[in-house]
């Protein structure tokens, strides 16, 4: 008879290949956990060098609704996937904060298991970027309303280093230049800019919308005008300014620190000199400045306070010109703001060179008779800080999620 019944040894062998199960499987599961960690961790690295170039991208926006940006995202995270040579079935979302403030970049893609053991291991592997749009070139121009920004005869503009933008248009004529880092215009950019400037773009929101500039006391009866001249100094304290002041042959007007409310206007003429330093020169609705006959302007804007880094500024309802037509209007430090008014430029020779930086927002921009604008932008070590929303704040993109 068969005498097999006591032998055990096959049991042994049995027992041990399902012991043998759970090893494997554990084994299996560590291998496999760490390959979807390090294909994950190269998707997310690959998702934010994508999301970092979609947002610079943003920094000069076209009307095109952010697809160029959102291209280029797709396609530098694509490249970097395919030059690893891992994952499959990739799928590729981009959506745009309001405003183009910031861009999301989103991908999945199908993780194969190495060893297919029980089917282990096979996973959809997601992962998002989102890099906000500081603005890789500092903006020091930026023109807000109708009419445009226009020279003509030989002016020019030199923003080396920033960019000039506007929500109209941008025409050069007659011998003029534009040169800045970038050069862009909601409608048309034509003329002579150096490098070519950029038509369609996107409009760029007032960044000091929210500003209160209403002077703290109002003007009673009929303004006095004061007349300052024959070489004549005076020191104006900051306040609230009910008087014209009209400062000419050689007399000097010198503006105390702190914040002056001018209700009338304020004019310099034949050799006049106007200086001050920690001020900002803020004009009621229908009151401007003009500078014109060799008029020496050295003017240094707040360095604390709430209007920190302001120079010249105007109440919301001002739709006045305001003139620069000497060629001794040397500095100009600071940002002159003035939303809903003109700034023309009127001379031959530079403007504000002097000035270690300055910036410029207004409702439209006219030069002409051959002035040469200089935008500087040593903004470290001025002393005078730049408000949020312009100038150096307009960083390289960077990742916040």
């Amino acid at each position: 008879m068969f005498k097999f019944s006591g032998d055990t040894r096959g049991n042994v062998a049995l027992i041990g290949a399902l012991c043998a199960v759970p090893v494997l499987g554990a084994t299996f599961g560590v291998i496999e956990i760490g390959a979807i960690a390090s294909e994950k961790n190269r998707l997310q690295a690959a998702v934010d060098a994508g999301a970092l170039t979609g947002a610079g991208r943003l920094a000069i926006a076209t009307n095109d609704k952010g697809q160029a940006a959102s291209t280029a995202a797709i396609d530098i995270a694509d490249a970097a996937i395919k030059n690893a040579g891992i994952l499959s079935a990739m799928d590729y979302s981009v959506s745009l904060a309001p405003r183009n403030a910031a861009l999301t970049l989103t991908a999945s893609a199908d993780h194969k298991a190495m060893l297919g053991f029980m089917g282990f291991g096979n996973e959809r592997i997601v992962v998002s970027a989102t890099a906000e749009n500081m603005g890789k070139i500092p903006l020091c121009v930026l023109q807000t309303g109708v009419g445009g920004t226009v020279l003509k005869d030989q002016a020019r503009i030199r923003a080396i280093g920033c960019a000039v933008h506007s929500n109209d248009y941008i025409s050069v004529s007659g011998g003029g230049m534009i040169q800045a880092d970038a050069t862009q215009a909601v409608d048309t950019v034509t003329g002579p800019v150096s490098p070519a400037g950029r038509s369609g773009a996107l409009a760029i929101d007032d960044p000091f919308a929210d500003m209160i500039l209403t002077p703290p006391t109002d003007c009673v009866g009929k303004p006095k005008k004061i007349k300052q001249q024959t070489g004549t100094v005076e020191t104006l304290p900051a306040g609230v300014h009910c008087e014209e002041f009209d400062i000419e042959k050689d007399a000097t007007l010198i503006l105390a620190p702190g914040d002056h409310y001018f209700m009338d206007d304020l004019k310099a003429h034949s050799n006049a000199i106007i200086q001050g330093d920690d001020v900002v020169l803020i004009f009621g609705s229908t009151k401007a400045v003009k500078f014109a006959d060799h008029a020496i302007v050295r003017l240094s804007a707040r360095r604390s306070g709430r209007f920190a880094g302001f120079l010249i500024a105007t109440t919301r309802d001002n739709t006045q010109r305001f003139t620069i037509a000497s060629d001794k209007v040397s500095k100009l430090l600071g940002t002159i703001y003035i939303p809903n008014a003109q700034l023309d430029v009127e001379t031959a020779g530079n403007v504000a060179q002097d000035s270690a930086w300055s910036i410029i927002v207004a409702s439209s921009l006219q030069l002409k008779q051959n002035p040469n604008l200089v935008i500087n932008t040593a903004y470290a070590g001025s002393g005078v800080p730049v408000p949020d929303g312009v100038g150096p704040n307009r960083n390289a993109p960077r990742l916040t999620k």
